[in-house]
């Protein structure tokens, strides 16, 4: 087999013919195919590809992405990576720019929090990030510093602290484990929807200010009935409330939050109720350990 890929990517090379998308992955723990990665690599970046896909399960030997060369790429537009370990990568020394970027995905990938911001400063115009299992991760932090970001996906982090400052941000999803509980701070005007999948709401978006520095129309949240009840409580005391403001300040907010329909989620049938309805009758029928709820939010300008 790799005889055939082998022959395959020196036609491509010989003949210099594009090279849309290239997906390595291997199974068996073994650095003997190491240098014919290097080699298809190569000759995958030389001839333009855009979209490049690596996996490799996270218990065998890990493969040196050769980082610096990948990202000097001008071509390059997705880059998902599965399994890799970026601790033994140096992104300090020699940083390149890759503006072509739109799409990071990094699944069980190695890396510390340095390294992360390395990576976003190199590919300021990525506009899907995606962060899943990158356990040593302990913080995640957008600060203005990709102008392009439309959607963020972060799952099972192990993050202590999400700090988020874009204003093209438009969706939002954080899935954490059973003991992980992360601090948030979202400062996302233009979001349109959130989605949250943990047994714990963040204590910042349950001060009866959901209206936080976003303002969500789409709010998922996957939880204990304990916490739906909670959050639908503050949802009420926020659309009861004449007058809110921000966190610690007086300066009133710009939204208010006016009206919210809650739909349930139909775990049997493994789909959402049809027909929204109003927040306060939904929250009595809140009844199992684990529910999830979409949360239609419609806000008002002051």
């Amino acid at each position: 087999m790799k005889k055939v890929m082998d022959n395959i990517m020196e036609r491509y090379r010989d003949g210099k013919i594009p090279i849309e998308k290239l997906d390595l992955s291997y199974s068996v723990d073994s650095n003997e195919v190491f240098p014919l990665f290097n080699k298809w690599l190569d000759i995958a970046l030389q001839n333009g590809v855009k979209d490049l896909v690596f996996r490799i399960p996270s218990h065998l030997t890990s493969y040196p992405l050769p980082m610096l060369t990948i990202l000097a790429t001008k071509s390059l537009r997705e880059l998902v990576l599965t399994g890799c370990d970026l601790y033994c990568v140096s992104l300090s020394s020699g940083v390149v720019n890759c503006y072509s970027l739109r799409k990071l995905s990094l699944t069980q990938v190695g890396l510390g929090d340095n390294t992360l911001q390395i990576l976003l400063n190199s590919c300021p115009f990525i506009d899907n990030l995606i962060l899943d299992y990158c356990s040593w991760l302990k913080k995640i932090e957008i600060l203005n510093n990709l102008p392009k970001i439309k959607s963020v996906s972060i799952r099972k982090s192990g993050t202590e602290l999400v700090k988020i400052q874009a204003p093209t941000l438009e969706h939002l999803s954080y899935f954490t484990g059973v003991e992980e509980f992360a601090m948030f701070d979202i400062d996302a005007p233009n979001l349109v929807s959130l989605e949250y999948k943990g047994f714990k709401f963040p204590a910042t978006f349950m001060d009866t200010n959901l209206q936080w520095s976003c303002y969500p129309t789409r709010f998922v949240l996957d939880s204990t009935s304990e916490t739906i009840a909670s959050v639908m409580d503050v949802l009420m005391h926020m659309m009861s409330s004449s007058h809110s403001t921000s966190h610690g300040s007086n300066k009133p907010l710009h939204r208010q939050l006016k009206e919210v329909k809650a739909d349930k989620f139909d775990w049997e049938n493994q789909r959402w109720h049809c027909d929204p309805v109003e927040l306060g009758s939904e929250r009595m029928a809140i009844r199992d350990l684990k529910d999830k709820f979409c949360f239609l939010l419609y806000w008002s300008c002051n």
